[in-house]
């Protein structure tokens, strides 16, 4: 069954270069859910080697939407590396998507290679050092993934996803990864999507320049909304 992306059927462009709360329906996720077989994609690695998701299911693979421009990905940047570096049985990967809030310094990406630069700048902002595949410039993984900006998956070795939530949230998913080793049923384990503080919004968003923070301001009371009548986004 394919996929529909989470835009608003409002606006068509993938690439928006403003930030709007209304391209985004929270309480209507469609990515591929628990108990369905992955798709597969090849995406450039931003060591420039051409990687397919495949590839790493030699063990179980968490994969995590994000851009330089997603407070919530960037707070859980450096949590979500360390454990990664504790786990060693699973394979990290972060899918880069389109920035989540474009400005003047950081802006939505107009080609594909201006996407992949972008993607590339992750190691030195947030001193990533996971696997990162950049999306094509339509978002052709990121629509098959939910097309949220910090969705977070986990797909066991046989292709079958086990877990996904619509948004990240290392305080809890760290109790997910330690329970898939020991066959615990993780829909008893609690979960909620992280909330960034005022500070971290702010020094994201700055990072994209005074646009993206003057879109976020502008868009929050319709951003907490959204999150509100979306709840705990299953």
């Amino acid at each position: 069954m394919t996929k529909q992306s989470t835009i608003s059927e409002d606006f068509i462009e993938y690439k928006y270069p403003r930030f709007k709360a209304a391209f985004y329906q929270f309480e209507d996720f469609k990515g591929l859910e628990i108990g369905e077989q992955f798709i597969d994609f090849e995406l450039k690695a931003i060591n420039g080697e051409l990687k397919k998701i495949s590839d790493f299911l030699d063990k179980p693979i968490v994969l995590e939407m994000g851009s330089i421009t997603c407070p919530m990905y960037a707070g859980n940047s450096s949590p979500m590396n360390k454990l990664a570096e504790e786990y060693t049985d699973f394979n990290f990967l972060v899918l880069y998507v389109r920035e989540a809030h474009p400005g003047n310094k950081t802006t939505y990406h107009h080609t594909q290679d201006e996407k992949f630069k972008t993607a590339q700048r992750v190691k030195n902002v947030y001193n990533e050092h996971r696997t990162v595949l950049v999306d094509t410039i339509n978002g052709d993984a990121h629509k098959v993934y939910g097309a949220l900006p910090n969705s977070i998956y986990i797909i066991d070795s046989s292709g079958k996803i086990i877990f996904c939530k619509a948004w990240n949230n290392y305080v809890y998913f760290k109790n997910i990864i330690k329970a898939v080793g020991k066959n615990k049923n993780l829909h008893l384990l609690k979960f909620r999507p992280a909330k960034p503080g005022l500070i971290q919004s702010y020094i994201t968003l700055i990072t994209g320049g005074i646009v993206s923070l003057f879109d976020f301001i502008f868009q929050l009371p319709m951003l907490l909304w959204k999150h509100l009548k979306a709840g705990n986004l299953f």
